[in-house]
């Protein structure tokens, strides 16, 4: 569905932000006199259909009560748009003929049906240039409930990012990623949170400057997206994506690093690289139970020992789950990706360049993206030169390096064209950095054996076994990686 156009806006407006973060019950009382402002009510109830058209194309529509006047607000993916309203009850003619219409050609013959409720209370004063709203109440089904406590920071980007990393930081509060329309979808299904993959890389025409801000903040939805699904979700796959995001970021910084002198870029990359070793633990556990089953405990799983190893892996994966629950339950995931948010939004980049050098931001990123797309090929390219004799250390290098290019390629080859070629050189980068995963994770494999203990004859037993049957899968492995190396090797780079 094409998107009509929304309300006529300011040509140039500052961009705005809105952050939550996450108030203790316990504390609103104190944060609601902290604030010391008149409290308003708030009512705003969600409408769909009963097959929920509207939220399958990505769009909301609510009612909001303000005073004794209603609202009718439609969120769309790039915009929201805010109408008087006649009525409780969503009145499409009030959103213009454009909107009308494409909303009823989506619905078809289905009608509205209010599918949630916020009760709200809202205590807002200002601080900063931007507000501060205590927002408490409830999000409402017809079968459930679900208490609502956060402090809404809006205004500037770079105003509300830093207010709202100097509250997280002096009172420990966390950041709340789940808006309040997909919390309440999601109490209405009863479904769990849902695992948000990687996105998209960039299109169209950005400059250098907007690229670095795409790129980042890409990276940073990815991994607070899956906060919830971790705990109340797909755990497993949800540790699996954030630590992809972490890792696809410090790619990100890195490559901007090299173009640009901003310290920052080295510590957040920094502590990227600490949050994706602390998940990397725990699905490295899941990926080695999973080897073992699939591979050796499939033959030879009834064999004295192997419950053993089974229960002594769940053991270390319990540790390692409980060690990202901890992790995520700190203050340092809010404190970092608020800290990333307050960089990206003052471009804190362009301080560090000389004036001759600043006007290379407003530059078409492709050039940036030819450069250093060019530079990584050459460098899997060396690393992996006479591949065959290569020892595992430096396949491993090699791993690296590719792993780097298959990042910068999905996050830049949506710049050029024609698709068919970024989609085989992609392809073709993937396919190779699996059986380089594969042999990764037979050696990794190795390592986390090591680990466990095996000072009972069974259980040595047993830990032979895999240990033979992985030195057996590397040296069958060799086959397919070659094979993968010549048909990287003759595929041709989409860029340059």
């Amino acid at each position: 569905m094409t998107e009509p156009a929304p309300a006529p806006v300011d040509p140039a407006p500052q961009p705005q932000a809105l952050l939550r973060l996450v108030v203790p019950r316990a504390a609103q009382k104190s944060w609601a006199a902290r604030l010391a402002a008149r409290g308003q009510n708030r009512l705003e109830t969600w409408f769909d259909t009963p097959e929920r058209a509207l939220s399958r194309a990505g769009l909301t529509l609510s009612t909001l009560r303000r005073g004794r006047s209603w609202r009718l607000r439609l969120q769309t993916p790039t915009a929201l748009l805010e109408v008087p309203s006649p009525a409780a009850v969503p009145v499409l003619a009030a959103l213009g003929p454009e909107w009308a219409e494409s909303l009823t050609a989506l619905m078809g013959d289905a009608r509205l049906e209010p599918q949630f409720t916020a009760t709200l209370k809202r205590v807002t004063t200002s601080q900063g240039g931007v507000s501060l709203t205590l927002e408490t109440g409830t999000l409402t089904t017809q079968t459930a409930k679900l208490p609502v406590s956060a402090l809404v920071i809006e205004g500037p980007e770079a105003q509300a990012a830093k207010t709202a990393l100097a509250l997280a930081a002096e009172h420990g509060l966390p950041l709340d990623p789940e808006p309040l329309p997909q919390r309440g979808a999601r109490l209405v299904t009863d479904a769990p949170p849902p695992v948000m993959r990687a996105g998209p890389g960039l299109s169209g025409h950005p400059s250098l400057d907007d690229a670095i801000i795409l790129l980042i903040r890409s990276c940073l939805t990815q991994f607070t997206a899956n906060w919830q699904a971790f705990f109340t979700g797909d755990t497993v796959n949800a540790i699996h994506q954030m630590r992809v995001a972490m890792r696809r970021l410090r790619s990100v910084l890195g490559l901007f690093a090299r173009a640009l002198p901003a310290p920052e870029f080295a510590g957040f990359r920094a502590e990227a690289k600490h949050i994706a070793a602390t998940m990397g633990e725990a699905r490295n556990w899941d990926v080695f139970t999973s080897l073992i089953k699939a591979g050796p405990g499939r033959i030879y799983g009834a064999e004295p020992g192997f419950a053993e190893l089974y229960d002594q892996c769940a053991a270390q994966r319990a540790q390692g789950y409980q060690a990202v629950s901890d992790l995520l339950a700190s203050p340092g995931p809010t404190l970092f990706v608020l800290a990333l948010e307050e960089f990206l939004a003052r471009r804190g980049w362009r301080g560090t360049l000389t004036p001759e050098a600043l006007p290379s931001l407003a530059a078409p990123a492709t050039g940036f993206a030819t450069l250093q797309l060019a530079r990584l090929h050459r460098k899997v390219r060396k690393s992996g030169r006479h591949l065959r004799h290569l020892p595992a250390p430096a396949r491993h290098l090699l791993r690296i390096e590719l792993k780097k290019l298959r990042y910068a390629a999905d996050l830049f080859g949506g710049l050029y064209e024609p698709k068919s070629r970024v989609r085989a050189y992609a392809e073709a980068a993937a396919s190779l950095q699996e059986e380089l995963g594969t042999l990764n994770d037979l050696a990794t494999a190795q390592t986390l054996l090591a680990r466990l203990d095996q000072s009972s004859p069974q259980t040595a037993h047993a830990a032979g076994i895999v240990t033979g049957w992985c030195a057996h899968a590397a040296l069958a492995a060799d086959r397919p990686l070659l094979k993968r190396w010549k048909e990287f090797l003759a595929t041709k780079p989409f860029a340059g």
